[in-house]
């Protein structure tokens, strides 16, 4: 048995549902069972909607109601009356007072919905197919908008409810309290309802499909010609995950490692891709597999009032970032100085507050994060001596750096991101392995084209899911 999640761009429209059937018939007799996410953009209208209701903007809400009625519509063939009867149940949703609850029950509606037409268009196309509402199945805690499952609960649910025989599909990104309280497990969680079903299940395989060929050297928006890596452990996975690649949810790996079930990332526009594949073990060590970028970083530098920077103080610092789950990126420390690289979005008023109490708080803005990760590759001096010496020749240089055993970063200028990830692929990645990597048909244009005419061709038509 395995599992096959397609994300919102592999179900995004009737055509590319149809793309989806014709992939599970051809593993049909691997015993599949679907998770699917909401079709496209949907999730994103939902919060839209919720967002102008709430505000009381409710002609602009409707209007997007409407439009979104009519996509849902417009994508299926044979379910008006069950689409208008979700839709009026939204309507009456939207009315409810504002409350973590109601937006979980508001941001449910896509995988609903995505489920359903998901099934009909399976049983269309020959496959025997069960639809199954993930809130009779996923059972969680009560933390509306990233609640946790109780696996106990439902572990037993899913190996009662998923049939062995049919093709069962299920939305994504959902579940419910014990008392049926729909609940969500935050944003990007139908890649975590994937792991959750194949953990319960004790799956073969859990195959991810989405529209790249797999895990990239490289973000294809930010480096022309990523190579795809065949394949990766769950660490450096992870690690990718973390650092910004945004393929794989970080959480997904943890339900997959318990039970040591292989992950494959599939591109469902290019099925006969093999995509990469993620286990425990990694192919390769010592070397660099993949360069993560992310953007918006922060600089913090905390200077205690009137005594030097002591473990009791980092202490307290820690503990702030603690209670909202703010992950620190980098850690620089002097006798005067403790200076911090974080996500520039959730520095909140409120923690900055905390921190101005502590100590002298300067921020600043415009970073990013780059990191090289590959097991045992931080081991090797020569990687970070190469990484050093080509960021050496960007402008603002190096900021801060950290190494660990699968991973080096730096903190560089937000404005020097694209240069510095160009200059490190091509350093680390210019003749990839074909025993570790599938080479970008891409890279052979550089020959017959002009440098940048193709890297701008590639930026225009990179995919927006990596």
């Amino acid at each position: 048995m395995i599992v096959m999640k397609f994300g919102g761009s592999s179900v995004e429209s009737a055509a590319a549902i149809q793309r989806v059937a014709s992939i599970v018939l051809d593993h049909r007799q691997r015993k599949p069972v679907v998770v699917v996410s909401a079709m496209g953009k949907t999730t994103d209208a939902l919060f839209t909607i919720l967002r102008l209701a709430t505000e009381g903007k409710l002609e602009a809400a409707a209007r997007e109601l409407t439009k979104l009625r009519t996509f849902h519509l417009k994508e299926s063939t044979g379910l008006e009356r069950e689409i208008h009867v979700f839709f009026s149940e939204l309507e009456q949703t939207l009315l409810l007072p504002p409350s973590a609850q109601k937006t979980d029950a508001v941001a449910s509606f896509g995988e609903r919905l995505s489920s359903l037409i998901v099934t009909a268009a399976f049983r269309r196309g020959g496959l025997d197919a069960v639809h199954l509402d993930a809130r009779q199945a996923i059972v969680t805690d009560a933390r509306h908008t990233e609640a946790a499952p109780l696996f106990v609960e439902t572990n037993a649910l899913l190996r009662r409810k998923i049939s062995a025989e049919r093709v069962t599909v299920l939305g994504g990104f959902i579940g419910a309290t014990e008392h049926g309280v729909t609940t969500t497990l935050g944003r990007g969680g139908s890649d975590y309802t994937a792991a959750i079903v194949g953990a319960a299940l004790s799956v073969d395989e859990i195959q991810i499909w989405t529209d790249v060929d797999g895990m990239l050297t490289c973000d294809p928006r930010v480096v022309f010609g990523a190579h795809c890596i065949k394949a990766l452990s769950f660490a450096e996975a992870e690690q990718m995950a973390k650092a910004g690649a945004k393929v794989l949810h970080p959480a997904t790996v943890a339900p997959a490692i318990r039970k040591r079930i292989p992950i494959v990332i599939r591109n469902s526009r290019n099925p006969h891709a093999a995509g990469t594949r993620i286990a425990v073990e990694s192919p390769r060590t010592g070397e660099v597999m993949s360069i993560a970028c992310r953007n918006s970083v922060a600089l913090l530098r905390l200077s205690p009032y009137n005594t030097p920077v002591t473990p009791e103080f980092s202490r307290e610092v820690w503990d702030v970032f603690e209670s909202p789950h703010i992950a620190i990126d980098l850690v620089a420390t002097s006798r005067k100085e403790l200076a911090l690289a974080v996500d520039a979005a959730r520095l909140t008023q409120s923690l900055q507050s905390r921190l101005s109490n502590l100590a002298e708080l300067k921020i600043e803005p415009n970073h990013a994060l780059i990191t090289l990760i590959g097991q045992n590759a931080a081991r090797k001096p020569a990687n970070l001596t190469r990484a050093s010496q080509q960021l050496c020749k960007i402008p603002g240089g190096a900021i801060m750096t950290v190494a660990s055993d699968s991973r080096f970063a730096f903190l560089i200028p937000a404005a020097s991101l694209g240069e510095a990830a160009e200059a490190l692929h091509e350093e680390f990645f210019d003749q990839p392995d074909p025993a570790f990597f599938v080479p970008n048909r891409a890279s052979v244009m550089v020959a017959a084209r002009p440098e940048h005419s193709v890297r701008a061709d590639l930026r225009h038509t990179a995919s927006g899911s990596y």
